[in-house]
């Protein structure tokens, strides 16, 4: 059964009283969605700054449309989020099953089977599968997303081209952009950890690890340091659902002696509302700026 969700606000949120609904035409909006939160960013091309952001948790997902559920509800009890008149939209969606495949490897008619074997299973019914070239290096990420759900986003936006990328290569693309392709770096979600490895400002490796403890998650980091040759005294940098109070940093930085936390990417203004705000956590939903 359903849970039944009356009334859904931001469990964080920045406005800059600038903005108001007769710019929209003049704004990109950026929304970035996983099986665990929905949240949005508006940059305006009036201030040229990032003026408005909404973040919102979805605290359980009883069967597979309940992510879609809940942001139906924040829609429906937005002011604005619906209008169908922005200057564009990006969507950058967090997707639990991708694999990236070099170009000269890739086979448009093998899809299904690379997602299905980097997934260990068959894909549901409920997934549709999507492809996004990072051309810097010349790999494909195919990636699923839940079928339903981009339907909808679709529905709501239908004089908008509505095309997700993945919340690792819009990872992958800020970091290019940012020139800060070198080293390790590490993206946080709740029960899920994305190391990505640069050498020579090449994509040496990438891959996502799911989680039940902070342990486990260290396990994880330092079982692929070990297998890539890494140091533990080289700069790693951390972005997304991380503090410096929460376990797995602790733990971690009983053994990584260089830790970082990414600043928001160089080339996307903020505005001055946004002083306050914990940079590596929303370092992916700036980022999908650069991909217009």
């Amino acid at each position: 059964m359903e849970a039944t969700i009356t009334h859904i606000t931001p469990s964080f949120e920045i406005k800059d009283d600038r903005f108001d609904v007769n710019q929209i035409a003049d704004s990109h909006l950026m929304i970035e969605v996983g099986h665990d939160r929905f949240r949005f960013a508006i940059f305006s091309s009036v201030h040229n700054v990032v003026m408005w952001l909404e973040d919102y948790h979805v605290f359980s997902l009883l069967n597979h449309n309940q992510l879609l559920s809940t942001v139906k509800r924040i829609y429906q009890g937005h002011h604005f989020l619906a209008a169908n008149y922005w200057k564009t939209i990006r969507l950058t969606v967090n997707s639990n099953h991708f694999t990236l495949i070099p170009d000269e490897y890739y086979q448009a008619d093998e899809v299904v089977k690379y997602l299905n074997f980097a997934a260990g299973k068959n894909l549901t019914e409920y997934e549709q599968i999507f492809e996004f070239k990072q051309s810097h290096f010349g790999i494909i990420n195919i990636f699923s997303v839940e079928k339903e759900l981009i339907n909808w986003l679709k529905e709501m936006y239908p004089a908008k081209k509505i095309t997700p990328v993945p919340v690792i290569s819009t990872l992958i693309e800020g970091i290019v952009k940012d020139r800060t392709n070198h080293g390790l770096h590490l993206y946080f979600e709740e029960n899920y950890v994305s190391l990505v490895y640069f050498q020579d400002e090449k994509l040496h490796f990438c891959n996502r690890f799911q989680y039940r403890t902070a342990p486990d998650m260290v396990y994880h980091v330092m079982f692929i340091m070990n297998e890539l040759g890494l140091e533990t005294d080289m700069p790693v940098i951390f972005y997304g659902e991380v503090t410096s109070f929460s376990e797995g940093y602790i733990l971690l930085s009983k053994t990584l002696k260089n830790i970082e936390f990414a600043k928001n990417p160089t080339k996307v203004k903020l505005s001055q509302y946004f002083e306050e705000i914990p940079e590596h956590r929303y370092y992916t939903l700036f980022s999908s700026y650069y991909l217009y």
